[in-house]
């Protein structure tokens, strides 16, 4: 579905990817995780057309798309939500999902249906989170890129999204998902790379990764976040 292949970014001085590889399969949930400062936001700016790598390639479904416009990208079927929740605040729930589909069944699939005539500035932060997702959704993405989805929410409602991301996943798509939470991060996904100064310093599966020497060293033993 994916490869990212020896992609490099540096910001002036600053090397912030450096010879980055990984895929993401067809169907797979992958997770991505490093301290900050690692490189993951800009990953994850890369993939999706926001900016562009020095050097390397973006290969989406056995096509070269380094370098292509987020819009283009959305087209293709990749398509990211963004760590600060984006919607139309001043619009209720549903006509937000109007914006993107007259499919309403994904408010129900998303726990949103009783909320669809509320705006989205009164939401709870839990419920903007999947209203983001359920828009992201809809659009019938190839790719979905979560940044931190599980940010902020109280353990019931991180319960709540772990099980819809499951869902997404079950149904076909692929997932990639920057997270600081590890406990829900590993809940929904079957493999995770570890970034850290740029560089990939493990790949495996969730219950490798907490056995890893290089990675307690460099992620865990400082920020295992569980809540």
């Amino acid at each position: 579905m994916l490869k990212v292949r020896n992609v490099h970014k540096r910001f002036g001085e600053l090397r912030v990817l450096e010879g980055v590889n990984l895929k993401v399969d067809k169907s797979e949930s992958l997770g991505i995780i490093g301290p900050n400062g690692a490189g993951k936001t800009t990953l994850f700016n890369i993939i999706s057309g926001f900016i562009k790598p020095d050097d390397g390639k973006i290969i989406f479904r056995n096509k070269n798309i380094t370098g292509a416009k987020p819009s283009q990208l959305a087209r293709m079927g990749i398509v990211r939500t963004f760590q600060l929740v984006k919607v139309f605040s001043n619009m209720t729930v549903e006509q937000n999902m109007l914006t993107i589909t007259s499919d309403l069944d994904y408010l129900r699939e998303f726990g949103l249906w009783e909320k669809r005539n509320k705006k989205a500035v009164n939401l709870s932060y839990g419920e903007l989170r999947k209203l983001s997702i359920a828009l992201a959704l809809a659009s019938n993405p190839k790719l979905l890129l979560l940044d931190e989805p599980f940010s902020g929410l109280s353990p019931k409602e991180a319960r709540d999204l772990a099980e819809i991301i499951r869902n997404i996943g079950g149904n076909g798509h692929s997932i990639a998902i920057i997270e600081h939470r590890l406990s829900d991060l590993f809940n929904v996904t079957e493999k995770v790379v570890v970034l850290n100064s740029g560089k990939i310093i493990f790949e495996g599966h969730p219950d490798e990764v907490v056995k890893e020497k290089a990675v307690i060293e460099a992620y865990l033993g400082k920020r295992y976040v569980t809540a």
